[in-house]
């Protein structure tokens, strides 16, 4: 069985060799991003993936491929229509690092809640109570979180034990259980997102990137917004209409951004919205922890043992592959 780690991270990386190692699962190699991939890939069995595109091309050049993992919940960048039909099996990680991104989530608010980036500009970081730069609490504010899913869940625990009051939109609010279990003020379907966006303080994104959600934040939810609120994005970048977010920053019309995701990763220092002094942007590590890395790779190598035992991977993404 041999596994590639298509993972652009060597902490990750030696994490999950020693735990494949562990259960014999020793054929497997770290891929050097600075040669050619194609090359390196070409026997694979199993290639556990972070952010790299799995397509057409890739998939045909790796005859004996079996299995593609994401090492998180998100599989936007893998074609798996086009690996389902060529009988891959395609597996994520769906609640491992939910803790960990919520707390990325709650780090992030709290830093634009404090106004943290006014604050250490230039050398004002040396200068005592600063005249002029205020922050604000999160008690008694709203957050409205997009998306109730195991991180969204999370964040709303988090969220809650601040005094804040919170605010659930999901796709079907329906299935949910009763709002107090779930930390929350109230849930409602997409039909309530305006709304919702209207009365928020914080807007907290936590839904997977569809066709569906793609720009789902665009000029007129921005708008709809109140000029102090602030919009957090841990999920994917696309999720945000990246001109509207521009203009709705630069002009004020909202208080901020923070995001661990962007549109180009890494992103461009150049970039104009990072030179904008109300944009905070991490380089997509919310999920990234030693617990969550330690949890992760053990659900990787149970799917990878289950597919050299001809058995299904636990976490499969495209379900209608039974063989």
């Amino acid at each position: 069985m041999k596994i590639k780690l298509l993972i652009n991270s060597s902490a990750s990386e030696a994490i999950l060799s020693a735990k494949l190692n562990e259960v014999g699962l020793t054929d497997n190699d770290i891929i050097d991003y600075n040669k050619p991939l194609l090359a390196q890939l070409v026997d694979a069995n199993v290639i556990v993936n972070d952010f790299s595109k799995i397509d057409k091309t890739l998939i045909d050049g790796c005859p004996n491929l079996r299995l593609v993992h994401q090492i998180g919940i998100g599989y936007d960048n893998v074609d798996v229509g086009y690996c389902t039909s060529k009988s891959v099996y395609v597996a994520n990680v769906p609640l491992a690092n939910a803790v960990s991104v919520a707390e990325h989530t709650l780090f992030l608010i709290l830093y634009l809640a404090k106004n943290m980036k006014g604050a250490s500009t230039g050398t004002s970081i040396h200068k005592s109570r600063l005249a002029g730069v205020l922050g604000s609490e999160l008690q008694g504010k709203t957050i409205t979180i997009i998306g109730l899913g195991a991180t969204g869940l999370e964040v709303a625990k988090r969220a809650k034990s601040f005094g804040m009051h919170v605010v659930a939109v999901t796709k079907n609010p329906s299935l949910k259980k009763p709002e107090k279990e779930y930390f929350v003020d109230s849930i409602g379907g997409l039909e309530t997102l305006s709304d919702s966006l209207a009365r928020a303080d914080y807007v907290s994104l936590h839904t997977p990137l569809t066709e569906e959600t793609r720009s789902m934040m665009g000029k007129k939810e921005l708008d709809l917004m109140k000029k102090s609120s602030f919009l957090i994005n841990v999920a994917r970048a696309p999720i945000v209409d990246r001109e509207a977010l521009f203009t709705e920053l630069s002009s004020k019309k909202i208080s901020g951004a923070a995001f661990d995701v962007f549109w180009e990763e890494p992103a461009d220092s150049n970039d104009k919205l990072l030179k904008l002094d109300n944009f905070v942007l991490t380089p997509h590590i919310a999920g990234w922890t030693n617990e969550s890395v330690d949890a992760i790779a053990r659900i990787i190598t149970t799917n990878i043992e289950r597919i050299s035992q001809a058995e299904i991977p636990l976490t499969i993404v495209n379900s209608e592959l039974t063989y």
